[in-house]
């Protein structure tokens, strides 16, 4: 296995693949720090796709391969603490990590591009938009345009259109890199896959009314949760809850599943009983975290819930 100073090293070369790689392999830890920050999943969701392209454009400029971890969630950190100030969907790219040497020339998309080690697969990636999403993307990301009302102005069009269109490209490159690495490299993959077919059994097994042994039976003696809301306990308080979903009738749908090698995220809605259609919030995201080979630690975030007509306390969310 590749470590990370030589897969930093491959990216700087021009290797899209080995920038891939590297970050499938901490997409999970950037997500969660996400969470952490951010506490909802679209904006984490974003944030990531936004730390995504920058390292896609600074690749290059890392002087410590080996540090490259930091490096990535300094540039996370940096993107979620942005989108707090400044409540905007995008990043402005005047705020980069240390090791990280900033030019302040302003060069054209062109000249920006051809400046990336990488380029062949920035513009194969580019060509495969549609003719309005590259040229939103490169007015934004390659070019010295600084703010939604001047790319509208150039394009002619509303500043929420310029917003939706880059949401759009954010996604789509951040998947065409991913994508590339799975083509060439396994690792990620496999944690995935395995850590699919597990969650899925402790998922089917918990929705059939089955019980929670599965899941039980992989955490540690000392394992903490800790939720959104504040809320903390440990082993005993979350077998309990997971004991009174049970009992009530909760279920919980997975629709995505991220894992790297100490951390995995799993997202699901969850489906309510009829006669209690307020005992969870509508969906979740779980981070498990893992300390020799046991889940040590669970962080959990809730989609907010809908309003309430009837009256009366909600119940904490399980």
């Amino acid at each position: 296995m590749l470590s990370d100073a030589e897969l930093v090293r491959a990216a700087q070369r021009g290797d899209a693949t080995s920038l891939g790689f590297l970050l499938e392999r901490y997409r999970a830890s950037l997500y969660s720090l996400a969470l952490q920050v951010l506490g909802r999943r679209p904006e984490a969701q974003d944030a990531v796709h936004d730390a995504f392209l920058i390292a896609l454009r600074k690749i290059d400029q890392v002087r410590e391969p080996e540090a490259v971890a930091g490096w990535l969630r300094v540039i996370l950190h940096n993107v979620c603490v942005t989108r707090l100030r400044k409540d905007q969907g995008e990043l402005l790219f005047d705020e980069v990590p240390r090791h990280v040497e900033w030019k302040f020339s302003e060069p054209s998309a062109e000249e920006e591009i051809d400046r990336l080690a990488m380029r062949e697969w920035v513009w194969t990636a580019l060509s495969e938009l549609s003719e309005t999403l590259r040229v939103t993307a490169m007015l934004r990301y390659f070019g010295s345009y600084a703010s939604y009302e001047e790319i509208s102005t150039i394009l002619g069009v509303p500043v929420g259109t310029v917003r939706s269109r880059l949401n759009q490209v954010k996604i789509k490159l951040a998947e065409a890199l991913l994508k590339t690495a799975g083509l060439e490299h396994d690792e990620a993959r496999r944690l995935t896959e395995s850590q699919t077919r597990y969650f899925s059994t402790v998922f089917d097994e918990y929705n059939r009314g089955q019980g929670y042994e599965t899941l039980a039976g992989a955490v540690s003696d000392d394992f903490v949760r800790a939720r959104s809301d504040g809320f903390s306990g440990g082993l005993g308080c979350f077998l309990e809850e997971l004991e009174d979903d049970l009992e009530t009738g909760m279920k919980l749908h997975l629709t995505n599943i991220i894992a790297s090698r100490d951390i995995t995220v799993i997202e699901g809605d969850l489906e309510n009983p009829p006669d209690n259609p307020f005992h969870c919030p509508p969906a979740t995201s779980q981070v498990y975290f893992y300390h020799d080979g046991r889940i040590c630690l669970m962080r959990e975030y809730f989609a907010p819930r809908p309003e309430r007509r009837e009256q009366g306390a909600l119940r904490n969310p399980s």
